[in-house]
């Protein structure tokens, strides 16, 4: 059987279901990823490793998709691992 190799860029959506499948998040979606990206902006976290300011990596432009380096976001969510709330674990209360 053929090893299935990751692919070079990678964009939000298709980063997200690639960290639930190899097991680094629970659940993932890309709003959670674009969220990580907007916050994580203090050294303890680790700091995004892609965007336009000193020390980031340039996002790669898709038509209109942001795209990241695959293997860095690896590297970077394995040192830095998402901390989240996680799924629902009950019904939230009906707003009236």
């Amino acid at each position: 059987m053929t090893e299935r190799k990751d692919p070079e860029y990678i964009s939000f959506t298709d980063a997200a279901q690639l960290l639930v499948q190899r097991g680094l998040v629970s659940s993932m979606t890309s709003q959670g990823l674009r969220y990580m990206a907007r916050t994580r902006k203090d050294q303890d976290k680790g700091p995004w490793p892609f965007g336009d300011k000193p020390g980031q990596e340039p996002y790669l432009i898709a038509g209109r998709t942001r795209m990241m380096r695959t293997a860095l976001l690896l590297e970077y969510l394995e040192e830095f691992p998402p901390v989240g709330r996680g799924a629902d674990k009950k019904p939230r209360a009906a707003r009236s």
